[in-house]
């Protein structure tokens, strides 16, 4: 399963999740979904979180 450094990300830009969801356009609920690691996102879910978060889609992606 993957993990994404969202929270890191997060504290790295100083915003909040619900800050993130709005910059996204995704659902705060699924955001914290992918935090707890009870949902995979979509590459282009992924992606996005990069693009607003500053971040390679690489980098916000880690493997356990």
């Amino acid at each position: 399963m993957a993990y994404l450094k969202i929270e890191d990300a997060c504290k790295a830009k100083n915003i909040t999740l619900k800050d993130l969801s709005r910059l996204s356009g995704i659902s705060e609920r699924s955001l914290e979904w992918y935090v707890k690691q009870q949902r995979e996102p979509s590459l282009s879910r992924v992606e996005k979180l990069a693009e607003v978060l500053e971040v390679s889609p690489a980098w916000l992606v880690s493997w356990e």
